[in-house]
């Protein structure tokens, strides 16, 4: 049951980084703040990473954060 929230952060974060390339390469849409626009795509990567590392090594998305500060 631990293991849902790191299937469901790195669905919404794949399905935003989807919507943002298929915005920005094949609609070549234009975005009025592209820096918080970028922001956004790199901590929608983070948070997949997170994710994908917590669902292979079986662990929390809490602990995966735990290891990071502890790197840090």
């Amino acid at each position: 049951m631990s293991m849902i929230p790191n299937y469901i952060i790195a669905l919404i974060s794949l399905s935003f980084l989807v919507y943002s390339f298929v915005n920005l390469v094949i609609k070549k849409v234009r975005f009025n703040n592209p820096i918080a626009y970028l922001i956004g795509v790199i901590v929608a990567l983070i948070l997949v990473s997170m994710s994908i590392y917590g669902i292979i090594f079986n662990i929390p998305l809490g602990q995966v954060q735990s290891i990071i500060e502890a790197n840090f």
